[in-house]
């Protein structure tokens, strides 16, 4: 049995069977609780909405989950809780309505995912052309879906391009080419002043093709194709090779985005918010954070920043909020990329320098006093055995 489970199962043996209905309902909701604790700590990446109700003849289960593992969890605390009637109804994601078709190739530069169906709704985070999304059902003019960190929302069906496994597998293996520049337009002709195709920034993968006098041609996933001058893109083989996590690197990358504007939700050159900030620009080099800056604090190892912040060292990540005391737990609302010499640059207002140090113009006393910690992302270097 399923560790879980026993150690769910134990308030019912422990109260005994013979419980008033009222009793035993309770008990089952506790553990339900307990289920989606286990199976969905972090609901921004997992799915677990499940209920319950009583009829005359069955206990019925009805919601929604994005693991097996969970229905089946659930299914059997049920029947352990109610050996009566039970009636199953939680659909396991992706929807069996939409059929073989559960991934997405996205197909704009910039692409929205919202916390909920809308237009006007929370921008959660973006995905960028050429990412592909795990499909997971269908709402009012949106379709809910998992991007490639895990992260769930709402996307337009505008925004991506169907695919089925096999679609997905053929893109992967498909030769592709990544645009190293911070911003271009693909053009219908290889010519600047030819009629354009769409936008397209730092990042975004296409189909790649021939060379033409100084262009490239690329495909994208909806079969849409055009030219991008050869200088702005690199074969995305050799550019995934070529990423080299270092701390000089990353302060190349971010001092790229200086001056852009702070987009909450955002997670691109056209407008990022802190933890965006700093998942971009990790992601340029060849590495993925977690989306949100709480959930970044998990990433990498703790370090000791010392008094005057002399144990960081160049792309370690600073973390703001509140630290834990007198019984309320840390809270984590912002991060920063540590340059040297107590200086950093983060998304705030937009992307800029910050320093602790009192004698800079750019000191920032405000997130002096609410720096929590810090997280070591990039690993020591190896050194050679001799």
């Amino acid at each position: 049995m399923h560790c879980l489970l026993l150690h769910l199962l134990a308030a019912l043996s422990i109260s005994g069977q013979a419980q008033p209905a009222d009793s035993v309902g309770l008990l089952f909701q506790t553990a339900l609780q307990g289920a989606r604790r286990h199976f969905a700590p972090d609901r921004r990446v997992a799915l677990f909405d499940i209920a319950w109700n009583r009829t005359a003849d069955a206990v019925v289960l009805h919601g929604e989950v994005d693991n097996p593992a969970a229905k089946d969890s659930v299914l059997e605390l049920a029947r352990a809780y109610f050996p009566g009637g039970l009636i199953d109804s939680v659909l396991v994601l992706p929807h069996p309505a939409l059929g073989t078709n559960t991934f997405g190739i996205v197909v704009l530069s910039v692409a929205n995912v919202r916390s909920r169906p809308g237009e006007s709704e929370e921008l959660a985070t973006q995905v960028t052309m050429g990412q592909v999304v795990k499909v997971l059902k269908k709402g009012p003019g949106y379709y809910y879906v998992q991007s490639y960190d895990g992260y769930l929302g709402w996307l337009g069906s505008d925004a991506f391009q169907w695919a089925d496994r096999a679609g997905v597998d053929e893109w992967a293996a498909a030769p592709k080419t990544v645009l190293t520049s911070y911003f271009e337009v693909v053009r219908e002709r290889p010519s600047a002043g030819a009629q354009p195709v769409c936008d397209a920034v730092i990042g975004n993968i296409f189909r790649a093709g021939p060379r033409k006098r100084g262009w490239v041609e690329v495909r994208l996933a909806d079969g849409r194709a055009g030219f991008l001058p050869a200088a702005s893109v690199q074969s995305y083989a050799a550019w995934q090779q070529s990423r080299n996590l270092t701390g000089a690197n990353i302060e190349r990358t971010a001092r790229m985005f200086v001056g852009v504007p702070y987009l909450w939700g955002g997670t691109s050159s056209k407008g990022m918010d802190c933890s965006g900030f700093t998942k971009t620009v990790f992601r340029l080099n060849g590495h993925e954070l977690s989306r949100d800056a709480s959930q970044q604090v998990l990433n990498g190892r703790d370090i000791d920043a010392g008094k005057e912040f002399e144990n960081l060292a160049k792309g370690d990540l600073m973390f703001f909020g509140r630290k834990a005391d007198e019984g309320r737990p840390e809270r984590i609302t912002h991060v920063a990329i540590y340059l040297e010499n107590r200086r950093f640059i983060h998304s705030s207002g937009r992307v800029q320098f910050g320093s602790f140090d009192p004698a800079s113009p750019e000191y920032d006393d405000y997130n002096l006093k609410r720096f929590v910690r810090a997280r070591r992302i990039i690993p020591a270097p190896t050194v050679p055995e001799r």
